[in-house]
């Protein structure tokens, strides 16, 4: 029973980890004003990327690199179109979502041959914490990532409550022109946050490559960029409360892969859908409020007003 538990654990800690990291970032987003339903485009480009880094270079960490890279590239885009031409924030996130993940489909088929990319060098554990005593087995079966998530959110936190530009970005997303008439660039802080999210949202794709696994298959992320969309939504645009809801879905993504290795006979197809169905009715039934309304359209610079 015991092992039970500490397998399921595991578990959730792991399947947590990509909605969580892709979270904290869309959080930025959000507070300033962006709605970034880019999230997905953003993580499967990062889960190609960090698998080519680790393919031609032998190096899981600058996969991670390469990860980060393509996650900020899909954000530039997004944020050149939502940001500073005043794109519509949803069609654009919508579109580089499936520009990315047609696009690394296809380059993964063109370089590769199949769907699936050969196998990487890849950080799927931190053996150097298996000399800690009665936990170091625990704490060896994931993947420093999960560490590195731990700290983010930490940095997260700090940022979003006790610094200057925490507390603009929070502003611009409530009143861009009030911060605009205080002197301070609404753009270039919309900008960062939007790249922010595409740079951990890249992390989180390479989690989910070479941090959970050791290669690249087609449509990876299965959803999780949404999910964070709407851990984000529902956490109120808190880290705290993002995360906790992160993890709730990552239990039932746990709980969906122990059902499916359980001798109860349910189609998996139907089972695997467990995770993203607590996601849509919970947030059709969350009724509460956010303590003020953001603006979540496109802020224009004067150049582009008509």
């Amino acid at each position: 029973m015991n092992g039970i538990i500490v397998a399921m654990l595991i578990a959730i800690l792991r399947l947590s980890v990509p909605v969580i990291i892709t979270g904290l970032g869309n959080m930025f987003s959000v507070r300033a004003g962006v709605m970034n339903l880019s999230a997905e485009g953003m993580m499967i480009s990062g889960a190609f990327c960090a698998v080519l880094g680790s393919y031609f270079t032998g190096n899981p960490w600058v996969g991670v690199l390469c990860g980060i890279l393509g996650g900020v590239i899909v954000g530039a885009i997004h944020s050149l179109i939502s940001v500073e031409f005043g794109g519509i924030q949803n069609i654009s996130g919508l579109g580089l979502n499936m520009l990315a993940t047609g696009l690394t489909a296809f380059l993964c088929r063109s370089m590769f041959g199949t769907a699936f990319s050969p196998t990487v060098a890849s950080i799927q554990y931190t053996r150097i914490l298996s000399n800690i005593p009665v936990i170091g087995n625990v704490l060896a079966q994931l993947s420093p990532i999960f560490y590195i998530m731990i700290l983010l959110f930490l940095i997260c936190c700090f940022i979003v409550d006790k610094t200057v530009i925490g507390l603009r970005m929070n502003a611009v997303g409530f009143h861009p022109q009030m911060v605009e008439t205080a002197g301070i660039d609404v753009w270039k802080l919309k900008h960062i946050s939007v790249l922010i999210c595409g740079a951990l949202a890249g992390l989180s794709g390479a989690y989910l490559s070479i941090g959970q696994l050791n290669t690249f298959m087609d449509s990876m992320t299965m959803g999780k960029g949404m999910l964070a969309v709407i851990a984000v939504q529902m956490g109120k645009q808190k880290p705290q409360r993002t995360v906790i809801i992160a993890l709730i879905f990552g239990f039932f993504d746990a709980l969906q892969l122990r059902i499916q290795i359980s001798s109860i006979a349910i189609a998996p197809e139907l089972v695997q859908t467990i995770p993203y169905l607590v996601g849509i009715i919970a947030l059709a039934l969350d009724t509460s409020k956010n303590a003020a309304p953001r603006l979540l359209n496109p802020y224009l610079k004067n150049k582009y007003k008509f």
